[in-house]
């Protein structure tokens, strides 16, 4: 069966109100470590000035032991309103809370949030003491055991207030910021070609004041140079206490096609909330028109042509840092892989903070987003509604992003012993139905053939021949295996990868103890190079992604001579280092030229004899060992190879030339024979 999805879908990029203030509260925070009760805080806690976001477990969250603090922390903050506040209605939006919060507002409790990656907003209207200080605690647990997902999983769970916490002020008739952490805004196609396309709007205006209230609800379309492209308005009694869907529809004749990498083209959207004269509420947002569908044969297919998903598995953490990464730095990730050609991110394993997807929508990049249900579940109805609760977060927050082409509703859920998982993820597959009919569901399998991998309605299998078991070049069988037993099934792959330590280095692909101290660089790149191979080969395979483009903390982990790291990332935790293997994708993926020399750090050399691989998409390459030009074979991806040379004792110059054109590239490196003589 062919899946075809056409859609139309938003983005938030410099998306915002003028009739709403959203203003940033991350500064001016305290914060205080230990389960203490809020009666006892000003006698018990030991508060720290800290600025969000934040985690406590920045470093014990990364050093190994899997014996990280998992419990409870306080956060305390004190907020001002003004006369200028009275008559407004007043939300307060956590960006996310790892995973249970808690938040209290001059002593009274606002509400509880479980989950530990979406937004979630309280209205505090009726608790704001004005013209004096409002006390804010915020209570925050990522304790082992709560009915929240995840359970399990290979990573490490930070606690905290994560992401940033803002006000937002709103006139009392406006645009909704309750509605499951998302905008109140949503936008479906109905039908998308290259020919027209048909979209449906729809607002939710909450009405806060004591009587109705008639609004006129505009929805407008326009172009980059903002001229107005479409406009309809829809006259609306909005009752006391309430919150309408207020819907519409457009036509658009031969559409500007949001176009992947190639042309990431963007109208602007606006929803205007208008009571008599006034503006009482508006929402701008970038508009981004698109059709694609995902074949069991063909692969994604993006507005009627072919479109390999080709790219790498993304966390969102940072050395000393944990989850609480700033804008800037989720920035510098995602340029670093665009770097190296990525066309693809499947971001892992959790919803990932709003720059995020703005950012690759604005670029073309397509991306994977999924929920937190991983390894194993608890066979109870709680935690079944928190995961529906996350993912039904998941999907109206991330709802308009032209970015997003699938929703990931589990990944390994079979890893660990436990409950059956089929009866949760075929609700959590029946809810994205029912919230997004424009996407697929999708699922990340450890085990190739479970009950689960057919509920979805497509899925990738997370791959690891020749490290966890088989050998490299089992890849390929393997996968035609499964495409020629499930003919009608759209399969890919979700991760795929292998650990290496920068600094560690043998001569030969003799395979590494997975579990010990010793993975040496070579082998992560001789890994990747067979899997390439043979992804390229395999049209069917709708997407692929390297785990991970980063190395990332998991503190249950010791192997690679880094406890409590995950070492397979083609760069490492501290971002200073690019793996060979980094390269490796770069030379095939981005067609800048370039030239580089593998083994690099493999500076001190015992063996008199080796070889020399380099990687080049130029014209012409050139290989010099201390000045004298060594012979190269060319082989298929971009891959150059010497025969056996021989090192003087000391000092060896190893230089590459490329040519491009009238472009001369040069690369070098120095390896020291240390001889016995």
């Amino acid at each position: 069966m062919k899946l075809i999805y056409t859609f139309l879908i938003l983005c938030c990029w410099l998306s915002g109100s003028v009739h709403a203030q959203r203003l940033s509260i991350n500064d001016c925070w305290k914060f205080a470590k230990g389960n203490i009760d809020m009666s006892m805080l000003s006698q018990q806690a030991v508060w720290t000035n800290i600025t969000l976001p934040h985690t406590w477990n920045g470093y014990d969250g990364q050093n190994g032991g899997d014996d990280y603090y998992r419990g409870t922390g306080w956060y305390m903050r004190a907020l001002s309103f003004d006369k200028n506040d009275r008559g407004k209605c007043i939300y307060l939006r956590f960006g996310a809370a790892n995973y249970l919060t808690e938040v209290y507002l001059n002593g009274v409790s606002i509400g509880t949030h479980s989950g530990g990656y979406t937004s979630f907003a309280f209205d505090i209207t009726p608790f704001v003491r004005y013209d004096m200080s409002n006390q804010l605690l915020v209570k925050v647990s990522n304790v082992d055991g709560l009915p929240i997902p995840p359970l399990s999983a290979d990573f490490t769970f930070f606690g905290g207030l994560i992401r940033g916490v803002e006000l937002i002020k709103k006139n009392k008739l406006h645009i909704t910021a309750e509605d499951y952490g998302s905008n109140g805004v949503y936008v479906r196609q109905d039908k998308v070609s290259d020919k027209e396309a048909m979209l449906s709007f729809t607002a939710k205006v909450r009405n806060t004041e004591k009587k109705a209230q008639k609004a006129v609800i505009s929805f407008l379309i326009k172009e980059r140079d903002g001229k107005v492209l479409k406009e309809t308005k829809e006259e609306k009694m909005i009752l006391p206490g309430t919150t309408m869907p207020i819907t519409s529809t457009f036509r658009i004749d031969n559409p500007h096609l949001w176009n992947g990498k190639k042309d990431p083209y963007l109208y602007t959207a606006e929803v205007k909330v208008k009571v008599g004269s006034e503006i009482a509420d508006n929402y701008t947002f970038p508009l981004g028109i698109r059709y694609y569908s995902i074949d069991p044969d063909r692969g994604f297919i993006l507005n009627g042509h072919s479109y390999p998903l080709r790219g790498v598995s993304l966390h969102e953490e940072r050395k000393n840092k944990g989850n609480a990464v700033s804008d800037t730095e989720r920035k510098e990730d995602i340029d670093r892989i665009i770097a190296m050609g990525s066309n693809y991110i499947r971001l892992s394993h959790y919803q990932h903070g709003d720059f995020t997807y703005r950012y690759l929508d604005s670029l073309g990049i397509i991306c994977w987003t999924e929920t937190p249900v991983i390894n194993k579940i608890k066979d109870t109805e709680e935690f079944a509604v928190n995961c529906e609760n996350g993912l039904r977060s998941l999907i109206r927050q991330l709802y308009n992003h032209p970015s997003i082409v699938v929703w990931g509703v589990s990944n390994e859920i079979n890893y660990r012993k436990g409950p059956n998982p089929v009866p949760l993820i075929e609700r959590l597959n029946k809810l994205v139905h029912q919230e997004d009919p424009t996407r697929p569901s999708t699922l990340a399998a450890m085990f190739s053939e479970r009950p689960t991998n057919l509920i979805t309605d497509v899925y990738s299998n997370n791959r690891y021949d020749g490290w966890y078991y088989n050998t490299v070049e089992e890849i390929g069988t393997f996968a035609d295996k499964l495409h020629q037993k499930y003919p009608q099934r759209c399969i890919g792959f979700s991760e795929y990868g292998a650990g290496a330590h920068p600094y560690q280095h043998q001569e030969g692909n003799g395979k590494p103890d997975i579990d010990g101290h010793w993975h040496p660089e070579g082998y992560q790149t001789y890994f990747h190079e067979g899997y390439l191979k043979a992804i390229q080969q395999r049209p069917y395979l709708w997407s692929t992604s390297v785990w991970a483009a980063y190395d990332f903390a998991s503190d249950s982990r010791n192997e690679g001579n880094q406890p409590g790291i995950n070492d397979k990332g083609l760069i490492t935790h501290d971002r200073q280092i690019k793996k060979d293997a980094y390269y490796f994708y770069k030379v095939n993926w981005n067609p800048e030229p370039m030239v580089y020399i593998c083994e690099r750090r493999f500076t001190g050399r015992t063996q008199p004899e080796t070889s020399v691989r380099l990687y080049s998409n130029c014209e012409r390459v050139i290989l010099k060992l201390n000045g004298e030009e060594i012979p190269l074979e060319k082989r298929e991806n971009h891959i150059f190879v010497s025969g056996t040379i021989a090192l003087k004792a000391g000092v060896n110059h190893v230089e590459a030339l490329a040519y491009q054109g009238d472009k001369q590239l040069e690369d070098k490196v120095v390896w020291y024979y240390l001889s016995e003589n």
